[in-house]
């Protein structure tokens, strides 16, 4: 549910900002808009899930792990983009499309970039949460 909540939080800001890019520069193309909402969401993605969803404190090693793993969800992304666009639907809301595909692929990516796992004794044990 946290992770559903910050998502929601996420998409909307990378939503809104897409959507603002699309609408005010005509011969923008959707991916770089994408990219560019990808990039005004991702700050506040990384604090919300580092202490809201995930309960560790936010740090650099933490955060290159993040960024990684959003840019591996941003190829995803893009890719889901230009089939939806391709498809037929409208640049405007192409990327709600989108979302709904990779939202499963990225809380997996994001949940093994902020919480980890290492083996211990065959078993994994996760980071302790700061809580």
């Amino acid at each position: 549910m946290r992770f559903a909540a910050v998502g929601a939080v996420a998409t909307g800001i990378n939503y809104g900002t897409y959507t603002l890019l699309i609408l005010h520069f005509d011969d923008l193309w959707p991916e770089a808009a994408y990219i560019a909402a990808f990039c005004v969401s991702i700050v506040c993605n990384f604090i919300l899930s580092s202490y809201f969803t995930f309960g560790v404190d936010p740090t650099w090693p933490r955060a290159a792990k993040f960024l990684t793993a959003h840019l591996v969800n941003l190829v995803n992304e893009l890719l889901l983009l230009r089939l939806w666009l391709w498809i037929g639907v409208p640049k405007l809301y192409a990327p709600l499309c989108v979302f709904v595909v990779a939202f499963p692929i990225n809380f997996l990516m994001v949940r093994l970039a902020l919480r980890g796992g290492r083996k211990h004794n065959g078993a994994v044990e996760e980071d302790v949460p700061h809580r």
